[in-house]
């Protein structure tokens, strides 16, 4: 997102919360590949832009800039030669690379994690009006990725229509995941970039009847390790209590917190028992359980 302030380039567009932060790629849709480990992809920037609150035209162009500036890479970084108002240069990064320069205030933990890049592109954009410092917007470089960003979005909503999981996912037994938490897995990586995430268990290591133990060979839980990073641990929790119904979501267990979506008006409440792996085992993983659909 090279910010050209030379010529004065002044275009606008018109502009676009599947999963409060969402998905990583759709499983056999042509030209979208599956989110593999730190890459967000069609799929995953159209969901993190939906999240953030790009909606019609505006969230078209925001996946097709995402796509055109990092090919739909998290991780992407390009540094740039010293420009006006930036004599040391500057670098852009992440998937919309959001130069470091023109917008110190989106830190680099921000711009490289496709959830929160998507928020700062929201914003910087003006709720997707106006894309005038993206390089790739301004020299019409954008437009040959509409199409990919048409598949992805078409993709995302097809996986809203009926509230169902998109097709291709879960993984075979005797220990895989059932369909709804290899999703919500899937989905982790794209937005957050967690890879760390604990899944199916053979009957040890967690209590009596866990999701983590299969059922018809596929477990309903996975574990999103997050370390010492309570923060980061906050927003997975949080994304997933906020789309429960469309990640059919049982229950998520963060910090000694737990809300239970089959309570008649679900709401983060302490664990009751102290002495409870509620309690005392969630504080370097977000435990997140799935209804069996």
């Amino acid at each position: 997102m090279t910010r050209v302030v030379a010529a004065a380039v002044v275009l606008m567009l018109l502009p676009a919360v599947l999963l409060a932060a969402a998905i990583g790629a759709a499983a056999g849709d042509e030209g979208i590949g599956l989110v593999g480990e730190g890459e967000g992809g069609a799929f995953g920037l159209a969901a993190a832009a939906q999240q953030a609150g790009f909606r019609g035209l505006a969230l078209w162009t925001a996946v097709a800039v995402g796509l055109a500036e990092s090919g739909g890479n998290p991780a992407a970084t390009r540094p740039n030669p010293p420009t006006p108002g930036c004599p040391g240069g500057s670098v852009d990064r992440g998937p919309w690379q959001l130069n470091d320069c023109y917008h110190p205030e989106v830190p680099d933990r921000c711009a490289y994690q496709l959830a929160c890049a998507a928020a700062a592109t929201y914003r910087i954009s003006a709720d997707g009006t106006d894309w005038t410092t993206w390089t790739s917007f301004t020299t019409g470089a954008y437009q040959a990725e509409l199409d990919t960003a048409d598949k992805a979005v078409a993709a995302l909503a097809a996986s809203r229509a009926d509230g169902g999981i998109p097709p291709g996912f879960g993984t075979p037994g005797p220990c895989g995941l059932a369909p709804a938490a290899d999703y919500a897995k899937h989905l982790v990586t794209a937005l957050f970039g967690i890879t760390d995430i604990g899944g199916c268990a053979l009957f040890a290591g967690h209590i009596a009847d866990s999701d983590h133990y299969p059922v018809n060979g596929q477990a309903h839980a996975i574990d999103v390790m997050v370390g010492s990073d309570t923060a980061l641990g906050a927003q997975v929790a949080t994304w997933a209590a906020a789309n429960a119904e469309a990640l059919h979501v049982k229950y998520v267990i963060f910090a000694g917190q737990i809300v239970d979506f089959r309570d008649p008006a679900p709401a983060w409440h302490a664990c009751r028992d102290p002495s409870s792996s509620c309690s005392r085992e969630h504080f370097d993983h977000v435990h997140i359980s799935f209804l069996a659909i």
